[in-house]
């Protein structure tokens, strides 16, 4: 039987970690109904009925469960930087002996970059990027109720839902050579400093030191013009889906009050509606914001793997 590699150690040792996240983001999300249950009953019952008594109970009852929402938040936001605090430790120690073996083995290879790549795998393991997966599987419960309000809300609130989700299919293809290119540049450029440092004296001697900038100008140049390229991208996609985002929210809150005017719906559903909707599509939005990141964490997940298992057969 094979025996595991570090990495995948350090992962198995997450996975408990990733379950009691999911835990913890099953009751975030269902406390995520506060807002849009206390919205329904201002409207509908407190300000029908102008019962003061009414407000303070609703009001009471609305503020102890958001004060449990912000209490499981921290617990689950603390519970991941531990996890990523023991992913390094188990993982940092191995990366450098490999990183080393493999320099020893081949000194013209890039290895070190591995020791970058530890930190963002962990930075994404342990940041907002995760914590927009482990929200995604509510989406379609928020785009349910916003159908049981009405079929109209539902449809708006999926709509909008697409048009982002599409937004990160598009940003991942519009960005994800141009990351590749940007970061192959940086590893390269890297690479050049630490090999001219390690002979900085011999460089020196001959006077090499003009030529040997220009050729890092060079290569840095060219990481810049990719990173650039990929930020550009990304910023008109996140530009679009602000604006997607903005006018879906003018677009419920018409759509609720022709339906309460119609007297098909409440003033308090219309209200409702657009808050569901808004959480319906915040891990969207945020997968969208956060998937530079992603992509980043991704790559250095390969080139990690990659790592250990070219050590493994040497």
């Amino acid at each position: 039987m094979r025996q595991k590699t570090s990495l995948e150690t350090a992962y198995s040792m997450f996975r408990s970690t990733f379950i009691a996240t999911v835990v913890f983001s099953f009751f975030t999300n269902l406390l995520m109904f506060v807002g849009p249950l206390y919205m329904l009953q201002i409207y509908d019952r407190v300000l029908s009925s102008r019962n003061e008594m009414t407000l303070m109970m609703i009001t009471a009852i609305a503020i102890a469960m958001l004060v449990s929402y912000g209490l499981l938040e921290f617990t689950r936001s603390r519970l991941l930087v531990r996890a990523g605090l023991q992913f390094d430790e188990v993982l940092a120690n191995p990366v450098f002996h490999r990183v080393v073996k493999q320099q020893t083995a081949l000194p013209g290879s890039n290895a070190q970059v591995a020791l970058n790549d530890v930190d963002k795998v962990r930075e994404f393991m342990t940041g907002q990027g995760i914590l927009a997966f482990f929200d995604a599987p509510w989406v379609p419960l928020f785009l349910a109720l916003c159908f049981a309000f009405h079929p109209w809300l539902g449809l708006v609130a999926t709509i909008g839902a697409v048009i982002i989700f599409g937004l990160a299919i598009i940003n991942e293809f519009a960005t994800r050579n141009a990351l590749q290119d940007a970061s192959k540049a940086s590893q390269g450029a890297n690479h050049f400093v630490n090999t001219t440092m390690q002979n900085a004296e011999i460089i020196r001697a001959l006077g090499m030191e003009k030529q040997l900038t220009k050729r890092w100008l060079s290569q840095h140049d060219d990481m810049l013009i990719h990173q650039a390229r990929a930020s550009d991208r990304a910023g008109s996609i996140m530009a679009s889906s602000k604006f997607v985002r903005m006018s879906l929210q003018v677009a419920i809150l018409g759509t609720g009050a022709y339906l309460a005017i119609q007297q098909l719906i409440s003033p308090g559903i219309m209200i409702a509606a657009s808050i569901v909707m808004g959480r319906a599509l915040a891990p969207v939005e945020q997968a969208v914001g956060q998937w530079k990141q992603f992509v980043n964490a991704r790559s250095a997940h390969k080139r990690l793997k990659q790592l250990f298992d070219n050590i493994s057969e040497q």
